[in-house]
Order: structure tokens, then sequence, then C-alpha cells
């Protein structure tokens, strides 16, 4: 009795103690087709880590997981699901979306029973959602991932690019919805093209050959064939970037496309969800898995390789084990395994109620203790949509991250310093073209290559932006010498532009100008300098002013009326003078008795007279009468007119030289139609002229348009030998710059007018080159320390230039000895004459002083030589006997012989005078003697004085 009673004790404690140590065992469903082992030996490995030794969890997971193949239909998933619910699941996971209906979805609905998706679904719409009330998806929002997708590549700078997509993918356009509709907005920028699984790919490459920028959307697997197949169309080329948006892109071998081609060099990103830091829990080493550490993220080669799917399913058990523990601790007498089957809840019975707590549980996870999930920022929206993640974008060939984006729309960079860059030449477009590119002739005949048989301003500039950088480059002259115009009806660009939109270039240099219709299939650096549009004329060469410059005043009949003017008015002032009672005058003032009177105004006196006044100089002797004052005043009055008029018309003809003309502006060109003016066709001061509203610039390109010479160009240096060609009856519209280049070389070119239209020359680039930063900061380095500056001066500055500089004509210019050399000449021929008359004079003189003292005419020449040049010796002696002194003692014998003795006939020769009378002879000696007299007392007087 004692035994039995005993051993009923122990059994019940064995019971007790059973019981108690008993975990709560929940059992959890999953769907996995057939080709997805992968996938469910993650989740039966995750189940496993979460459960953990028996003494350490409060509650294990049993997973039971029923096997779909492709050919089941939803009535045999419905039937599946039922007998999940009936076996007692406390949530299913799963199927994948190769499951073509939702009635799993629509099963736990209806029981209560929560459904967690781990791949990509269908987008619900509104009238779906109470349907789906119980579901909850951890694969990225396909609304927020398309504003991802846009937001990368809006970060990349693209503005025009393809899209590429499987047109069998029905869940495409929804992952891009965000990139198609820029094509509705943007259709010449954006295109798209579709492909189906198994297709010729050449053809769809083929319709977009030339294309940068490639969005692919694709499945992994697919990525190496569509590359391969595009290499032959240029797509792969250096700079060529193709954005892949699968978030499974980096389970492929990519490295296999730069392995088996060498010409591969296209710049690849892709993107996929970003992933914890922390280490890996111990069921991930038997798979293969990408690892980010310290911003490097790098991919372990294990046998299999880890999708995103196997991330995600293992997320969405750790996401349910979390809100099931946290469901337990508020209510752990209700958390019990659920009591469910379908025909309970389709004849309207209650679904279980924990269900949807465990629902909201899960949806109201916000980031909170993230590091227990593989991929960060787990968060829902109440539909059960995952709306907050992070995109890493990244290498696929090196493997090594780029950048992160979060759903906020920021792109914060990572380490890009660990990033192999690889080994690049870059090719430089241009154009042949004075100063900024030309051949060197010099390196051509030494038979260099490369590089150095061109210089330039271009030339020199790249190199310096090289040695800023540092990289290495070559030289592509274009085929058309064009800077680049885009064809109205194929759309396609030529000349540089061209060559940089079908990856022949990566940058382009020359006199090239930023222009909106270029913006659109470029983008350019920073300007490496500044200019407008001005007019460039002919110049008539200077021609070297005449001797007789002086005269050009005034015309040869002007000078002619002048000079018959003087002759006749001398002629009329000797008659008017003689009729004037007045004009006749006592020679002699203190002989208040005068047998004679005298008139100065003979032709000597007034020629000197008229000569002085239109000369504006004066003269010892003026007229007294009224009629020859009022005469004479006259004659002043058109002598001063005549003087000014000379005066004020001299400067202006001397400096005057070619006419500048009636053009000095673009609005006085496009105001008449006598000269005829044009531009470089396509350029861009065509553009400038054609698109802009300004009338004066419509006007002007209008009368081009009209013209029928056809007034464009190829390029600048036709436009410049048709304005040196045509001498002034054509203009050429060019730019600044280069205008001054080509007045330093041509002294037959100037520049009209103020310039107008203000441009930029920058260097062209692809759109979203990483290297287009880099060259805007050496350029503006370059221009801070000066050697911008040095380099134009150096092309543009010609040092033999030897052109005749014309003057301002705004500015009072200096008279040069060319100018006015007449005068100078005039000068020394009036002194010359002067002299040959004076010379003559002495000549005629010495001789008669060598026959009246009796000496050789060499002896009285250096006698009289030698007193000329004693310039200090201001008073001659009067030799007796000279014909000097013979003269002289007549004319003091008429100044101061007294009235009674002395009679004065005018006009009488000397041997009249020897006729006279005794007592006059002895009269007129007598006068001599006082005169002399009267002669030495003055000159004592003078001499104390």
């Amino acid at each position: 009795m004692w035994r039995s009673k005993m051993l009923i004790l122990c059994c019940i404690w064995t019971a007790f103690l059973v019981s108690s140590s008993q975990q709560q065992q929940i059992n959890i469903g999953a769907f996995f087709y057939d080709d997805e082992m992968e996938l469910e030996i993650e989740f039966v490995a995750v189940v496993n880590s979460l459960n953990g030794p028996e003494m350490e969890q409060p509650f294990t997971m049993n997973p039971l997981i029923k096997r779909l193949k492709r050919e089941d239909n939803s009535v045999s998933m419905q039937e599946q699901a039922c007998d999940l619910i009936d076996n007692g699941v406390a949530a299913i996971f799963g199927p994948s979306s190769k499951a073509a209906s939702d009635i799993v979805a629509l099963v736990c609905n209806s029981t209560g029973i929560p459904h967690i998706e781990f791949d990509v679904s269908d987008e619900e719409h509104v009238e779906e959602k109470p349907n789906h009330e119980m579901t909850i998806n951890l694969y990225p929002s396909q609304v927020i991932l398309s504003k991802a997708y846009a937001d990368i590549v809006q970060n990349y700078g693209w503005r025009k690019f393809t899209i590429v997509y499987d047109a069998d993918d029905v869940k495409a356009q929804a992952r891009l919805q965000d990139l198609l509709q820029l094509r509705e907005v943007h259709n010449d920028v954006v295109r798209v093209r579709k492909f189906s699984r198994g297709d010729d790919y050449r053809v769809m490459w083929k319709s977009i050959r030339g294309e940068r920028r490639v969005v692919l959307d694709c499945d992994p697997d697919m990525v190496v064939e569509l590359l391969n197949s595009s290499s032959e169309f240029g797509l792969t080329g250096q700079f060529n970037h193709i954005f892949l948006t699968n978030l499974d892109t980096y389970s492929d071998h990519l490295e296999e496309l730069s392995a088996d081609n060498e010409t591969f060099a296209v710049n690849i990103t892709a993107a996929r969800l970003l992933l914890t830091t922390e280490s890996q829990p111990m069921y991930l080493r038997n798979y293969g898995s990408v690892i980010q550490r310290e911003n490097v993220v790098s991919e372990e080669n294990n046998e299999a390789i880890r999708t995103l799917l196997h991330d995600l399913l293992a997320d969405g058990v750790q996401l349910f084990s979390y809100a099931w523990r946290n469901a337990s601790y508020f209510y752990p007498d209700r958390m019990q395994v659920p009591r469910m089957n379908c025909d309970f809840a389709a004849s309207g019975g209650r679904p279980w109620q924990m269900g949807r707590y465990l629902m909201r549980l899960m949806k109201g996870t916000s980031g909170v203790n993230s590091a227990i999930f593989r991929t960060s920022n787990m968060q829902f929206d109440e539909d059960g949509q995952r709306i907050n993640f992070n995109i890493e974008i990244y290498d696929p060939l090196d493997g090594i991250g780029i950048a992160i984006w979060d759903t906020k729309g920021q792109i914060n960079q990572l380490n890009v310093d660990a990033k192999v860059q690889k080994k690049i030449v870059y090719r430089v477009a241009t154009r042949i073209g004075p100063p900024y590119f030309t051949e060197n002739i010099t390196a051509i005949e030494l038979n260099m290559t490369g590089n150095a048989i061109y210089m330039g301003y271009a030339v020199d500039l790249i190199e310096a932006i090289a040695k800023e950088v540092n990289f290495e480059y070559v030289f592509v002259p274009v085929a058309d010498q064009q800077y680049g115009k885009q064809d109205k009806d194929t759309k396609q660009w030529n000349g540089i532009i061209g060559e940089i939109i079908n990856n022949d270039a990566h940058m382009g240099i020359c006199d090239l100008t930023i222009t909106q219709a270029r913006r659109t299939a470029v983008d350019f650096t920073v300007p490496f300098m500044q200019l407008g549009v001005s007019i460039l004329a002919y110049k008539s060469p200077h021609k070297e002013k005449s001797v007789y410059a002086y005269l050009e005043p005034f015309g040869g009949e002007v000078w002619i009326w002048i000079l018959i003017s003087v002759f006749v008015m001398s002629f009329l002032k000797v008659i008017i003078a003689r009729i004037a009672k007045t004009e006749w005058e006592n020679p002699h003032p203190c002989d208040r008795d005068p047998e004679v009177l005298e008139n100065n105004w003979h032709l000597h006196n007034t020629f000197w007279l008229t000569i002085a006044s239109i000369m504006t100089a004066g003269c010892d002797i003026l007229p007294r009468s009224p009629q020859v004052r009022m005469f004479e005043a006259t004659w002043w009055i058109f002598a001063i007119i005549i003087a000014n008029s000379y005066t004020a018309n001299l400067a202006a003809f001397l400096t005057n030289s070619n006419m500048k003309g009636s053009i000095g502006s673009l609005k006085d060109l496009s105001g008449q139609k006598a000269i005829k003016f044009g531009t470089i066709l396509g350029g861009s001061t065509y553009n400038l002229l054609a698109d802009s509203n300004e009338t004066v610039y419509r006007l002007a390109f209008n009368l081009m348009k009209q013209d029928d010479t056809y007034p464009y160009t190829k390029g600048n240096p036709e436009g410049v030998e048709r304005v040196r060609k045509n001498r002034g009856d054509y203009m050429f519209l060019m730019e600044t710059t280069t205008l001054e280049y080509y007045e330093q070389q041509h002294c037959d070119l100037r520049s009209v007018g103020e310039k107008f239209g203000e441009k930029h020359y920058a260097i062209a680039v692809p759109f979203g080159a990483e290297y287009r930063s880099n060259l805007s900061v050496a350029i503006l380095r370059l221009s801070e320390r000066g050697e911008l500056y040095k380099m134009k001066q150096r092309w543009w500055i010609n040092p033999d230039r030897s052109c005749f500089e014309e003057p301002d004509a705004s500015e009072t210019q200096d008279m040069t000895f060319e100018e006015l050399r007449g005068i100078f000449y005039t000068l020394y021929v009036g002194i010359f004459i002067a002299y040959v008359i004076g010379i003559t004079e002495f000549m005629v003189y010495v001789q008669q002083v060598a026959l009246e003292e009796r000496l050789t005419v060499k002896m009285a020449f250096i006698k009289e030589i030698k007193f000329v040049l004693c310039v200090w010796n201001n008073k001659k002696p009067i030799m007796a006997g000279t014909p000097v002194a013979s003269v002289r003692s007549g004319e003091k014998s008429l100044d101061c012989t007294p009235k009674s003795a002395r009679r004065i006939v005018l006009g009488r020769s000397a041997e009249e005078m020897r006729e006279l009378t005794p007592m006059e002879s002895k009269g007129s000696m007598d006068g001599v003697e006082h005169q002399e007299e009267v002669g030495e007392e003055a000159a004592v007087v003078e001499a104390r004085v």
C-alpha cells in the first residue's frame, strides 16, 4: 500500500517536472518550389538557429514545408495552405513571385494567420487591399524602389539615356515607372527598348548605337549575354555607363565580361539592398554572402551564392520570432497555437485574433533593434509594404560600394579611394583652326608623331590641365572640321559634339561655345575664356602723306583764287593809295616847307602788307586815309576767315587716315543693303541671331537669309579671306577673341562697333563624366595663377606686327613729321631762295668793293666774309670813295641841308645832278659837310648811351 502510494506520488512529480520543463512549440509553414532548394535550406537553418538550446528559449518553431511545382494551380495551392492551417501554423511564409496567384494571401486573410512574403509582388490596387490585410512583404516597395532608381540616375547627371528592360517581366514597368515617366516628357532624350529572352539582342543594341548611358533591367543570368552582344556596337567602350537595376545582380559572375573581352571598359554600376555590417550568424557560413566592412563590400567565394531572397527570408523569420516574443511578454496566456481551419473561416467563423495582433507588431517595426536583421532599416506601412530601406550603389566587377541611397532621396558617397581606377588615355576631339589648334610644320618635317605635331592655345591648355589632374591624352582632330550641329531630320550631331556623343572622344576643346542646344547633348566644364561677337571689316592700307599734305585743307582752285586775290589787292591798293591825298606825306618831318611829297604805297610795300595780313603778321607802315583803311579792313576780314578756316581744317586733314565709314554697330549694318555680311553656318553666332527675339538680331539674320550671294562660310578663315578679298563690300560676324587674333595677323582688318552677345568657351565632356569636376577645378587654378592670360598673350600677340596704328578719332593726337614735312620743306625752300638772292647780291657787292679799293675779287671776298662772320660787330665803317659811302653821303645831305640851300627833285639821276650850277653843287657839298658833323655828334651820343 505504501509502495503503491509512493509510486503514484513519483509519477505525479515526474509528470509535473516534465510539464514544467516542456517548451511551447509553434508551427510555421512555408511554400517553396522544387527549384528553390537553397531557400528551403535557408529557412530551416534560420529556424534552427533561432530555436537555439532548449533551456534558453521560451518557445521553439517547428517548420512545416510545402513543396510546389510549376504546374500547380491556385486550387492546389489553396488546398496545401488549408492543410497548413489545419496543422495549427501561426504564420505562413511564401510562396515566391513564381506563383501566379495570391490565393495564399486570401486564405491567410480569411483565417487571421499572418502571411509573410519575401519576394517582389504585384502592385496592389485599392480594391485589393482589404483582401491582403494579413500580408506583409519584406521586399522593397516597387513605388519607392522606382523613386530610388530615378534619384540615382539624376545624381549621375544623366540627361540623355536609354531604358532597356525585359518585355516578359510584368513587374519591370512598376520598378521603372519614374524613369519611364521621363520619357513622356523628354521623348527625344529618354529612349526605351524592350527585349525578350532568346531574341537576337544585337538588333536591339544596333537601334541605340552610340548611346552612352543605358539603364538595364533584367535577370542576373542574362546580364553577361546581353552586354557581350553590345560590344560590337561600341556600348562597352571607355566611359560608357550602364546602370543595372536588378537587386540580385551581384549573384552573377560579371567578372567574366572583362576577362574574356580586352576592349571591355564600360563603367558598370548596380544597385542592391544594403546589408548590415554585423557579423554573420553561424548558419550563414554554409552559403556565399556579400559582406560590407568599413565601406568596402566583398563577396565570399563559397560554393553556393547567397541571393537577396535568402536575406529577406531570414529577416522574415527573425521578424516573426521577434513579434511572437513581444506578444508573449504582454499576453502570455493568450499566445497559444491557433486552432483554425479553412472550413470554419468560410462558414463565417471568427479568425484568429492574436494573428492580427502579431501583424500590428510586425508592421510597427521601425528600425528598432535593426541589428538583428540582415537588411537595414526595417519599416512597413499600414498595407504591409516595406517603405524604409537603403540601396547601395556598387561596382559589380570589383565588388566595391560607391554610394548609399536612403528613402529621403539622399545619396552619400562611400570611400571611393578603394576603387581601382583603370589606366585610361583620354581622347581629346578638336578641329584645326588658329590660334587654338594648328599643325606644327617643323615637327612634321622632323617626322615627329602624336601630340608633338600640334600646337596652339588648346594644346597648351590641355597640357597644363593634364599636369594638374595627372592624366594622359591624345588629340583627335574631327574629320568634318565642324564644331557640332544637330541635323533637324536625323537628330544626329556632327563635329566635336558628335564625336563625344558617339563615344569616339572623352572631351572636346577649341573655340567651342557653350550653347543651350549643345548643353542638351553634352556637358561643359567651367569656362576658360569669355568673349562676345563683333564685326570684322576691311581696313584700307595706310598711305604715306603727300609732301603737299598741308595744302589739303583748301582745294587747288581755292589756292589759285587766294594768289590772284593777293596780287589784285596789291595793285588795287597802290591805285587807291595814290588817289588818296592823305597818303602823300612829307619825307622829312623837320622840313615844314617840303618841295616834294612821297607815297609809301608802292608795289613793294602793298604786296608785303597784303601777305603780312593774310599770314597774321605785323607791318611797320599802315594806311592813313579813310578809303585805304576801309579797303585794308575789308581785306583783313577776308584774311582772318581764310587763316582760321585753314587752321581749323589743317589738323583734321593731317591726322585723318582711312575713313571709318557709316557702319558703327550691328544696327547700322542691318539698316543698309550696300555692304553684305555673314557668319559661320550653324555656328554659335548663327544660332544667336536665328534664335533671338531681339529686333536687331532678327533683322540681321533675315538680311543674311535673303542675300543671293550666300553670305555664310564653313569656318573663320574663309570669312576672313572673304573680307579681305571684297575690300569693304563684305563684313563678317565673328567672335571677338578670334577677331583679335586675325587683326594681329593682318594689317588690313579692323573691328567695327562694340561686342554683343556674351559667350563663353569651355571644354565639352559627356554627361555624367566623373572627370568633369577635376577639369573645372584645374581651369580655375590656372586662371587664379594667371596662366590662362599668359597663354592667350602668347598666341594672340604677334611680335612681328608692323602695321600702322590708326589714331583714335575721339582723342587729340600728336602730329608726326610725316604729316607736317611739307611745311618744313616749304620753309627750307624759302630759306634757300632767300640765301640765293642774298649771296648773289653779296657777290655783286664784293666785286664793286674790289673795283673801288683796287683789290682782287678774292681779297675783297675774304675781307668782306671775315667781317660777316664777326657777328658781334654791328657797325661797319664807310670808306671814302666807295659807292656805299657816296650813296650814304648823298642821303645825309638830303636829310640835314637847310631848306634855303637845297633843292630836291624826285626822280633825277646822277648824270642830271652833275649838270647842276656850281652854286647848287657848292650848296650840296656844304650840306654834306654839315651832315657829316651832325653824324659824328650823333655817333658820340650813341656811344655814350
